[in-house]
């Protein structure tokens, strides 16, 4: 199967063109033995865009993405390594079938199955049932049409153990319907129950679109209505993660890539109310404040687009800007606020006044910071200088206690906001600077923040010239990685980003199969990585006598990891007290020269 695979590749790289490819999407025109365009990456207003026919490679000088024809795809198409392949067979007239699909955990496999089999149950039961009445009463109350309710699968759990019982009539496994939470055993430990009952289910998806979850909201109806949550989420499993998932983003993200902004609301209906409205960019957490792990997952499908938070005006002042801050200035994402009227959720606003309100206060959405800045502004407090003081520490309290984002990019956000928090306010940079200090070492503890400091510069660091040229050549030429796998552990490689591809070649090797980087590509699901991985292959196929280097940069790693072995031997020889002890040390120190460098007593070896 591996070397199907490679195989495959190779034939589906070698069939696939890159300026055809690429000039598909990008209007390219010939200029000396390249051929330029706009790059598709980036809001580019000259030809920054180069194809070489030449080298089948792609480069942006202004933004700096490049690659090969499997990159461009992934890029362009938000999709996998695997997903490009097909796409590339598929315009080249290549059949994939016999590499059959990229093994899956069996276990999430079948809490798949489960979960589709259980939306597929309650849906049906929703649109016919009798017991589903009240539901369907509900759903009407709230404006949903029946094509809103096909379309994203809404279903209905009755009350009982409905669900266990279908289960029991079909055979199917408990203990994955209980991984998936969709059952739990009884408090005696005899038998399961439902976990979800009389409630209004509306199935979560991932990005293939396959249902990982349930979100379900009890009938205002039902008896369990009072004292019990009003929403009721599935529980965090291999398959689902409420800290990441976005209910909704699986329809919005091609709406979201054209029109260059999402909005993120808070409650299902409004999702599913603002796509039958015609604004199908939007989305919802599921019980949880937008974090980290959202907003990487939105970048991903739309690296420059404008996150828009919408809450009603009661609520937006409080935890959730505060949140909004705090993500902002942490995160490499251009996130703003957007209010609706005091009292209306996006749903109702959308009912009762159509969709051009919803769209102006999209539109007219402001910048986390510029928003909590008006916010601390407007208050009476503010006219005062104790006031303005308390207004500066509002701001700069919440900033501090953000974590730091990385890189040289971080630093130069966070002079931004600094200079329009100073200009805002009318005091001078360094003062702000200096209480921003101050309340971070209140805030964090001297220490830690020392120590966060010290491991961010860590991660920022460039890697040393050896690891790089280790995976050029390993990279470049990947029959060598069978000479580097008994010599250099991971564990000696410092940068993250470099060990981790690495330990992917490694994982090849061990595993038989050919530890190329269009195999690891299948492993490494991470495009910038790949983008930095294609930069060092190009370096290590310009180096002559790849082998040759090779055995010299192993005698290098040897002689690093040994030298505080070599230094320990000299010690104790310059503290020997006796002429026999010092000529024992003597010959260990000789011999540990001949492990570090082999070859060298009969002149065969490359030398230190």
């Amino acid at each position: 199967m591996a070397d199907d695979l490679a195989a495959t590749s190779k034939q589906v790289k070698e069939a696939s063109d890159i300026v055809e490819v690429v000039g598909g999407y990008v209007a390219l025109r010939q200029q000396g033995q390249v051929y330029k365009g706009l790059c598709p990456f980036h809001d580019d207003h000259r030809p920054s865009f180069d194809v070489d026919p030449r080298r089948q490679r792609y480069r942006c000088w202004s933004c700096g993405k490049n690659g090969d024809v499997f990159t461009f795809i992934m890029e362009q198409e938000r999709v996998g390594f695997r997903e490009a392949l097909e796409l590339l067979a598929r315009r080249a007239g290549i059949t994939l079938e016999k590499l059959g699909r990229p093994t899956q955990n069996p276990d999430r496999a079948r809490m798949i199955e489960a979960m589709q089999w259980a939306a597929e149950l309650y849906h049906a039961h929703l649109l016919d049932a009798p017991t589903a009445e009240a539901a369907r009463i509900y759903l009407g109350e709230r404006k949903l049409t029946g094509e809103t309710v096909r379309r994203f699968g809404l279903g209905f759990a009755p009350p009982g153990n409905w669900l266990v019982r279908q289960a029991a009539g079909r055979g199917l496994s408990f203990e994955v319907l209980e991984k998936v939470g969709l059952v739990a055993r009884q408090l005696n430990g005899e038998g399961f129950y439902d976990r979800f009952r009389d409630r209004v289910l509306f199935p979560i998806r991932n990005m293939r679109g396959q249902v990982v979850g349930f979100g379900g909201r009890i009938l205002p109806s039902s008896p369990k209505a009072e004292g019990g949550p009003k929403y009721y989420n599935s529980p965090d499993s291999l398959i689902f993660s409420k800290r990441r998932l976005l209910y909704g983003l699986d329809q919005a993200r091609q709406a979201a890539a054209t029109s260059g902004h999402i909005a993120v609301v808070e409650g299902y209906t409004d999702v599913l109310m603002a796509q039958q409205m015609g604004i199908p960019q939007v989305v919802s957490t599921m019980g949880t404040a937008l974090g980290a792990l959202h907003v990487q997952e939105l970048r991903r499908w739309m690296p420059n687009g404008r996150v828009i938070l919408v809450f009603d005006a009661d609520a937006g002042g409080h935890t959730g800007v505060d949140r909004a801050l705090e993500i902002f200035v942490s995160q490499e994402v251009d996130l703003a606020v957007a209010t609706l009227p005091e009292g209306m959720d996006p749903c109702d606003l959308l009912v009762q006044e159509g969709p051009e309100p919803f769209r102006r206060a999209l539109t007219e959405a402001v910048d986390a910071l510029d928003f909590k800045l008006n916010r601390v502004l407007t208050a009476e407090a503010a006219n005062t200088v104790e006031g303005r003081r308390r207004a500066v520490d509002a701001v700069l309290g919440i900033i501090a206690l953000a974590p730091d984002m990385p890189g040289q990019a971080g630093a130069v956000k966070q002079e931004l906001v600094v200079t329009r928090i100073a200009s805002r306010l009318g005091i001078k940079e360094e003062t702000v600077w200096g209480r921003l200090r101050e309340l971070r070492a209140q805030r964090r503890g001297t220490g830690r923040q020392a120590g966060a400091s010290e491991e961010s510069e860590k991660r920022s660091a460039p890697a040393s010239p050896r690891e790089q040229q280790l995976l050029q050549l390993l990279l470049a030429e990947p029959a060598l990685v069978a000479k580097a796998v008994s010599v250099v552990a991971p564990t000696e490689v410092e940068h993250p980003g470099l060990r981790r591809l690495l330990e992917g070649l490694y994982v090849l090797h061990r595993e038989g199969e050919p530890p190329t980087l269009d195999q690891l590509r299948t492993r490494i699901p991470h495009p910038a990585l790949m983008e930095a991985a294609l930069k060092l292959q190009d370096v290590g196929r310009a180096m002559p006598d790849r082998a040759r280097s090779l055995q010299q940069l192993l005698a290098e790693f040897r002689k690093r990891r040994e030298e505080p072995k070599r230094q320990e031997i000299q010690n104790q020889l310059h503290a020997a007290c006796d002429h026999t002890e010092a000529v024992a040390l003597l010959k260990r120190l000789q011999q540990h020269s001949v492990d570090v460098h082999p070859g060298t007593a009969d002149g065969t070896g490359t030398g230190p």
